[in-house]
């Protein structure tokens, strides 16, 4: 049967045409056999047609797997359809295809489930895309089409799925007409964010008329699992032409704009990276001409492409300059190189020929070709490519026909392959390289050159078939000659008769015969005793020897082999030998040994290794042994089993017995009794066994995996979770979260098929779990944990779990969880009915605060009472939160909230806030709001407010704040935006003299369970913990931008400080990134700062934040008045980086400025030597720790040993002084050679005047005006 000109075939299996057919194997194919073929492997529909009105009515039409096979043509420009409208009126309620395959060349598209909807009125046409599954997730789409011009059309289209397993949605709106198209696009995920419209003219000449498109986080190998990763933002702005204001409209309809990509995630194709930074352009397209003008293509390490170009009545020209190109870059096998040179790109209809010409002087190194590309096939001309003074000529015609065959051929010339290998140079790093040297060959080692032949024809459909033909002509590799000839030629599945020889440094491999067809026979040999003169990072010796006969399916080998010293990169091969004999048919033999030590290979690192499988097909054991680790854990691996080989009509099966399985290492298993395997093609058997694991003990009746179906039986008991954990550890280096010494017992028995039966259930047997709290450890005494699944009617999975603890409450939840069968496998049914509840008590959080220390008290009683419904697919969640009496103490840091009730609605996923409130003090904390759960994203909308809430409420610790914030979803970015504003009502912060005692770094704690704290449970030390305001907060953090008004009533003391605080500072925090904060506080008059025991008025005082939280700016100025030198400090950087430095009016040196600062008076009160240097240790003895205590002690401001002040006659007196305040100091002088004294009692009027009145041995008063200059008249 002849249908559109191609050949239709196929078997009915029953039905009529008037009422619907049911085919098998439908294939039609183009006329020739050289074009599309599709082919459909079942066909069944009903329908029926009636007359009036003329009416086509599908009820259903399904296909089972359809394979299309698309030949390319040549493309032809599309025009706009006159009438679009039928002569009929269609209506399709069920279309289905279960597969549907695309092959395009080298490419497949594959599509699954595609169900279908539509009608016509023979006018208007609806079709709804119901479901279709991609490699990527499922889409649906509707759509509505006028057929009358100007062809209206309406749609929508939405896509759900994963891409690189990150959850992906996008929607797309379709308005417009054929002839006017207007679509808008919205695509969001984990990182992916973007939206498009694009306006556009299909028949149009400019199909684009306008384009705005903007897209971030876009990772092309989410999109196509081969193709490297990036995180590209995409921006594309087309818009129309218009003229500048008074200039002519330009002729003819014309659009233009940028377009960029930039790659935030550059690197090499090693790395599985795109090694493009970014890439810019404008556009321009017109009725006439597309152009492309200032493209710029940016590498790594400094490689680029630019250029532009014209395409113009569908011939044009682009022509490129390349710059700095590093091969190795995207091939880590080449040496890091800098090509440059032209590259064009030439049109012509459906043609394009591509030429370049590439070079590195600096290496002598080039690559030249000229391509041309049609749609019925790819030629390649005049390419070169050249190293030093070798070369390779390249020709190649590759077809676009049914076969995709090909002819190559390539001429090599005195070429060194070695010039381009990446081990000729050092590895090149990401970013930028230094030139590399001019082309040699490496030191030390022979020259090579290789001059040959090498020609290649073939199809590589419908089953790859290549003859390939190589002859050396006068070669030297290393030094060494380099021989070789042969024929290779490959049939599908079998090796044709070939010859071939190769000498390679002293390696030799010769390949003679036949594989694949009775009465064929291949004959190799490898003698390569000198692999390291090969270079590419190979060494060592390797032998091999025997023949092949039989086929791919059944393969008759003999073989020995040998290895020594071998080493493939990071792997290596000590010692290794063995031989292979093995044979075709049950009887046949199956023979092979292998001894090797020394291997490594990745993570696993083997002493030795030891294998022996001896006896026929039908009957054989199998002996083996491996002594070493496996990631840094012991493997001392024995086995050993009986069986034989089964062929049957489903394929191969192993039956046998394993007698022996044992590992000493980790984990560690112990087999107890023998156990019976069948294994086959989509079919395992396993018989009863006992073995033991990490010492729980395994009792296994029965496993069965049967084609997707699967049955076991069988129990667990005392299974160590504490062991488990550290397994864990050890293979993923992550500390347990918890500490426990639980032990469980499990027991199973199930069957899984088209239906299900049995349960599944694991029962503590003891035991209890420890979480770290404050200085110590604390259990939370569980009593029960239990858990069970069990298929009941229906094939539902009835899940229960029950948990009880003494310091905490109670968990039961029952959850009944529907199950459907899908493509013959029972699987969760999305769409089915979901049922259960889950309740959790906690009757006294006074238990629970003990877990997380002593300085924490915990009160009042919490219920969690939930009602599961709805669809796996589509969870609905209702009850209630509920929580009374609440309070929350914490010691050390003076917080106590109480009297809190909680009260939190859940309806239908709908959490809402009805009551949540706290009290502190005098004040409260409330919470109003409500999240929707059901979306793709949790849908937040909540306040919280405090109202004088007292926080801190200890003697010296106290804070009282009131104040709104938002909690908001984050729009686009995901996550939560937190706003706020408070104003702190009253605050005191009042920190001790002294920093609280604590243990010197050589006292080590060990704790109960005799772990030593801050240590890793392997014994490492742990590293240093993080200030918390410097960590970056998780990727899960919410963005806050709160504003913290200090009041008028903040009041700071510590560390020598007494202030008042003022000012407003903004918090901000966002995922990952450290606590901000920006704001400017000051200090208040009336705060003081004591420095050298001298407390001192502050004048001026600031605080700036702009970064970290904990590390604002300042700046003080503390300083003592009314004196004849004023002296102070002035203490100015960072709060973690504070300098401070005596200031003085006017300005004296720091040994006078801290005397006039601790005593009132200068340095120059001794008259001698020996008096001065006694003031200077005085004033040494004072500026210390120690001085002021001793100062302090006595209540004394000044202790020293001078001259007299008073006219004693004593050379040296001791002085004391007191100073009552600023004005009025008190003094005592006592004689070190006499019995002389004097009282003493001074009055600072002004800053130059005083009066002082002193008796004892003398009587007086005097007058004094003290005024300090350094020259006699001022500069002017």
């Amino acid at each position: 049967m002849r249908v559109l000109g191609g050949r239709l075939a196929g078997t009915l299996d029953g039905g009529a045409l008037a009422t619907g057919v049911r085919l098998r194997d439908v294939a039609w194919t183009s006329p020739g056999g050289a074009g599309t073929e599709l082919r459909v492997d079942r066909l069944d529909g009903r329908w029926a047609l009636t007359r009036a009105p003329l009416r086509l009515s599908i009820a259903y039409l399904r296909a089972g797997t359809i394979d299309v096979r698309i030949v390319p043509g040549p493309s032809t420009p599309s025009k706009t359809p006159q009438d679009l409208s039928l002569p009929l009126q269609l209506r399709i309620d069920d279309l289905r295809i279960d597969h549907l395959a695309i092959h395009e060349g080298a490419s497949t598209t594959q599509l699954d489930r595609i169900a279908l909807s539509g009608r016509s009125d023979g006018r208007h046409h609806e079709l709804a895309l119901d479901s279709i599954d991609t490699p990527y997730g499922a889409l649906t789409a509707r759509a509505q089409l006028d057929g009358v011009k100007p062809f209206a059309l309406t749609g929508d289209a939405t896509y759900t799925g994963k891409l690189a397993d990150e959850p992906v949605d996008a929607r797309a709106r379709v308005s417009g007409s054929l002839e006017a198209l207007v679509a808008d696009i919205d695509a969001s995920g984990m990182k992916l964010n973007g939206r498009a419209h694009v306006e556009a003219a299909p028949f149009g000449d400019v199909p684009l008329t306008r384009a705005s498109l903007a897209f971030d986080h876009v990772n092309p190998q989410a999109i196509a699992p081969g193709a490297p990763a990036a995180d590209l933002a995409v921006r594309a702005e087309l818009a129309p032409v218009t003229a500048p204001a008074g200039a002519a409209q330009p002729h003819g309809f014309a659009v233009t704009g940028p377009v960029s990509i930039v790659n935030a995630k550059p690197g090499t194709l090693g790395d599985h990276l795109l090694p493009v930074v970014d890439a810019r352009a404008t556009v321009h397209l017109d009725a006439h001409a597309q152009r492309v003008d200032g493209l710029a293509l940016k590498l790594i390490r400094d490689g680029s492409v630019t250029g532009g170009g014209t395409l113009k009545g569908g011939k044009g020209r682009f022509d490129l300059k390349v710059a700095n190109l590093d091969l190795n870059a995207f091939v880590a096998e080449l040496r890091p190189m800098r090509l440059g040179g032209p590259l064009g790109v030439m049109l012509a209809g459906d043609a394009t020929t591509v030429d370049f010409d590439l070079a590195d002087p600096k290496l002598a190194l080039g690559a030249r070709a000229k391509v041309a590309l049609t749609a019925q096939q790819t030629v390649l001309t005049d390419a070169r490519v050249t190293a030093g003074k070798g070369r390779i000529d390249l020709t190649g015609v590759f077809r676009r026909d049914a076969h995709s065959s090909y002819d190559a051929k390539a001429t090599l010339t005195a070429f060194d392959p070695l010039l381009l290998a990446a081990m000729s140079a050092p590895k090149a790093g990401a970013g930028k390289t230094k030139p590399a040297p001019a082309a040699k060959a490496p030191a030390g080692r022979g020259e090579t050159r290789v001059t040959g032949t090498l020609t290649a024809s073939g199809a590589l459909a419908p089953q790859v078939s290549t003859k390939a033909t190589f002859k050396l002509g006068d070669s030297l590799y290393d030094g060494v000659p380099l021989t070789g000839a042969g024929v290779v030629q490959l049939a599908g599945s079998r090796i044709l008769p070939s010859n071939a020889t190769l000498s390679i440094a002293g390696n030799h491999v010769d390949l003679r015969g036949s594989f694949g067809a009775p009465g064929d026979r291949l004959r190799f040999v490898v003698d390569a005793p000198q692999l390291d003169r090969l270079g590419f990072g190979i060494e060592g010796l390797v032998q091999a020897q025997g023949d092949l006969t039989g086929s791919f399916a059944h393969p008759n080998v003999t073989a020995t082999y040998k290895a020594e010293h071998v080493v493939v990169g990071s792997n290596r091969i000590g010692a290794a030998q063995g031989r292979a004999d093995i044979r075709d048919g049950a009887h046949g033999a199956l023979v092979f040994t292998a001894d090797a030590s020394d291997l490594a290979l990745g993570s696993l690192q083997l002493k030795s290794l030891r294998a022996n499988l001896d006896g026929t097909r039908a009957k054989h054991t199998l002996e083996a042994s491996a002594l070493g680790t496996a990631g840094g854990r012991m493997i001392d691996l024995t086995l050993a089993a009986n069986g034989g080989v089964v062929e049957n009509r489903d394929g191969m099966r192993w039956d046998g017995t394993v007698t022996r399985l044992a590992n000493r290492g980790t984990p560690a298993v112990a087999l107890q009794a023998p156990l019976t395997v069948s294994a086959g093609a989509g079919r395992v058997t396993l018989g009863a066994t006992r073995l033991t694991l990490e010492g729980a003990a395994i009792d296994l009746k029965s496993f069965v995996f049967d084609h997707g179906q699967m049955r076991s039986a069988g129990s667990v008991s005392g299974a160590s979770v504490a062991r488990f954990l550290e397994i864990r550890q050890e293979m993923t280096g992550q500390r347990p979260p918890v500490r426990t010494d639980v032990v469980l017992d499990a027991d199973w028995d199930f069957s899984i098929g088209a239906s299900a039966t049995g349960y599944l259930q694991v029962k503590r047997r003891g035991g209890d779990v420890t979480v770290e709290s404050g200085r110590g450890i604390a259990s939370l005494g569980l009593t029960e944990l239990s858990a069970r699944a069990a298929f009941g009617p229906g094939n539902r999975l009835n899940v229960t779990a029950q948990a009880k603890a003494n310091r905490i409450g109670t968990f039961d939840a029952n959850v009944a969880v529907p199950f459907a069968l899908r493509g013959g496998v029972l699987s969760v049914a999305d769409d089915g009915p979901l049922s259960g509840r889950i309740d959790a008590d906690v009757p006294s959080l006074k238990a629970t605060g003990n877990l997380f220390g002593p300085s924490y008290l915990l009160g009042g009683r919490a219920a969690l009472k939930l009602t599961v419904a709805g669809t796996p697919a589509k969870p609905n969640l209702s009850g209630m939160l509920t929580g009374d009496d609440l309070s929350a103490t914490l010691i050390d840091q003076g917080v106590q909230l109480k009297d809190g009730i909680v009260r939190v609605k859940l309806a239908e996923n709908l959490v809402e806030f009805q009551q949540v409130e706290f009290h502190g003090g005098d004040g409260t904390l409330r919470a109003i709001g409500r999240v929707r759960l059901d979306g793709e994203a949790p849908d937040l909308t909540a306040s919280i407010v405090a109202d004088k809430l007292e926080l801190f409420a200890a003697p010296d610790r106290k804070l009282s704040l009131s104040g709104k914030a938002t909690v908001a979803n984050d729009g686009p970015r995901g996550g939560m935006s937190i706003d706020g504003k408070f104003v702190v009502d009253r605050a005191l912060f009042d920190l001790p003299e002294d920093a609280a005692p604590h243990l010197s770094d050589d006292v080590v704690i060990v704790q109960p369970d005799g772990t030593v704290r801050g240590e890793t449970p392997s014994g490492t030390a742990a590293g240093k913990p993080q200030k918390v305001t410097d960590k970056p907060a998780p990727s899960l953090a919410p963005r806050a931008n709160i504003d913290i008004g200090l009041g008028n009533n903040f009041r700071f003391r510590g560390h020598g400080a007494d202030l008042g605080l003022r000012g407003t500072i903004t918090v901000m925090s966002a995922p990952g990134v450290p606590l901000r904060a920006v704001g400017n506080v000051r200090v208040t008059e009336g705060s003081t700062y004591t420095s050298f025991g001298r407390k001192l008025a502050i004048e001026n005082g600031f605080f700036t934040f702009n970064g970290p939280v904990s590390n604002p700016g300042v700046n003080i100025l503390a300083m003592r008045r009314n004196q004849e030198v004023e002296a102070g400090v002035q203490v100015t950087g960072t709060i973690q980086s504070l300098t401070v430095k005596l200031v003085s009016e006017p300005n004296v040196t720091d040994n006078e400025k801290l005397s006039w600062l601790l005593f009132g008076h200068g340095t120059d009160q001794g008259n001698n030597v020996g008096q001065q240097g006694a003031m200077t240790a005085a004033l040494g003895l004072l500026g210390s720790v120690t001085g002021k205590r001793v100062a302090q002690t006595f209540g004394l401001d000044e202790v020293s040993i001078g001259r007299s002040e008073v006219g004693l006659t004593d050379p040296q007196v001791v002085l004391v002084s007191k100073a009552i305040n600023e004005r009025f100091v008190l003094g005592f002088e006592q004689g070190l050679q006499s019995a002389s004294n004097a009282f003493k009692a001074t009055i600072n009027l002004t800053r130059f005047w005083s009066v002082s009145a002193y008796g004892g041995t003398f009587q007086g008063v005097d007058l004094n005006y003290t005024r300090r200059f350094d020259r006699w008249f001022s500069r002017r």
